[in-house]
């Protein structure tokens, strides 16, 4: 036997469509059928659902010609969240997460919405002491103020961790009946997923691009330099890099990725000389910086002795001392199919959980060293 629920998500996926303006006035809505196959649940639940509609005089029937709206409640006025890395600190250039931050800003303008938009970083060092505390101070402001959506970019999960912080603040918002979309990296460690909807690049997919450009300049030993934390995009991009090496051939060295702290500049000189790798596949292009300097310092040359790849294309990776070649993350489409994603959600808060992957693209520079010969470091 169906349950009242049943009726009640069909209701509300209805009025929310007519609130937001889905269906408008003298639209047709989907017909019980349509419904019925949507949400399945039988023909007379879906009638239930329209009749309330019907007695709260928002929609007409016409018999064979369909259910029509009829009225419009007052458009309401939504408030969202956005927990983002990389906003506004003094120093620092915009970010992808930033443009997409941006982004959220102007589809909810569209609308006539508002988004709230918070950094809780203050360095780049995902254990850096109070981040915890700010992202619980954040949520706490967020339920309080009975925010409509939370735009979520979560904790690193650190190398003893399985599952981000960030987690229970996931907990606490959907106690309060507030959606959450995930921004950029889930709360459990790759390769499991949470049931919580998410939008983010297509980790693996860069990662196999960015290895398969250096296997087809002739190089065959390729390390990557990864951050100490287990962060779910780190671990993808990873996984892509070693099924590049696979499918080409190339035996995957279990020594070939390197967690650590790539601001330690003799972490990374002497894993480069004692490696030796014709390439290396940095992180990300902040890390990949610094890794270079250290590299160029230590009479490493770049590209001739070492090419170098990265992800993010961040507004100084065209103006580094060897422009760096890299996986551009999508930041505006990010933020758009973000803002969809919880529209989604809020229209149907029963629907499964959507993981939503933006494909990159390769930007090639002179770092990846296109016009030389692979040649490996001298000691």
């Amino acid at each position: 036997m169906r349950t009242p629920k049943e009726s009640e998500n069909v209701y509300r996926f209805l009025l929310r469509g007519i609130e937001l303006g889905r269906f408008r006035v003298r639209d047709r809505i989907p017909t019980e059928r349509v419904l019925a196959a949507r949400f399945d649940v039988s023909r007379p639940t879906v009638s239930r659902a329209i009749h309330r509609l019907v007695k709260e005089k928002l929609i007409r029937r016409n018999g064979k010609g369909g259910s029509v709206v009829v009225a419009a409640p007052p458009r309401p006025k939504l408030t969202f969240g956005a927990v983002l890395w990389g906003l506004a600190r003094q120093h620092q250039e915009e970010s992808p997460f930033g443009t997409a931050g941006s982004e959220l800003l102007y589809r909810s303008g569209l609308e006539g919405w508002s988004v709230v938009l918070h950094d809780p970083t203050w360095t780049d060092n995902p254990t850096e002491s109070g981040l915890a505390g700010r992202y619980n101070m954040i949520a706490k402001e967020f339920i309080q103020r009975e925010v409509s959506g939370i735009f979520l970019m979560p904790q690193d999960i650190l190398a003893d961790q399985y599952i981000s912080s960030t987690a229970a603040i996931v907990d606490d918002f959907n106690a309060a009946g507030i959606p959450v979309v995930l921004i950029d990296r889930d709360i459990v460690r790759y390769p499991a997923r949470s049931r919580v909807d998410l939008v983010g690049l297509d980790n693996f997919g860069a990662g196999f691009t960015l290895a398969e450009h250096f296997i087809k300049l002739g190089c065959r030993k390729i390390d990557f330099f990864a951050y100490s934390t287990r962060v779910p995009t780190q671990e993808s991009r990873i996984a892509g890099y070693l099924k590049a090496l696979e499918v080409h051939g190339i035996r995957a060295d279990t020594g070939g990725v390197h967690h650590g702290n790539l601001f330690d500049r003799a972490f990374v000189t002497e894993t480069l000389i004692r490696r030796r790798p014709e390439a290396i596949i940095v992180v990300s292009d902040s890390r990949a910086a610094y890794v270079m300097r250290f590299a160029q310092d230590a009479g490493i040359k770049i590209p001739q002795e070492l090419r170098v790849g990265s992800f993010d294309d961040l507004p100084s990776a065209a103006h580094l001392p060897v422009p760096l070649t890299t996986i551009r993350q999508p930041g505006s489409e990010l933020g758009y199919l973000a803002f969809r994603t919880m529209m989604q959600r809020i229209e149907e808060p029963a629907l499964p959980p959507v993981h939503s992957e933006l494909s990159g693209e390769l930007i090639v520079r002179v770092s990846s060293g296109t016009a030389v010969s692979p040649r490996r470091i001298q000691k």
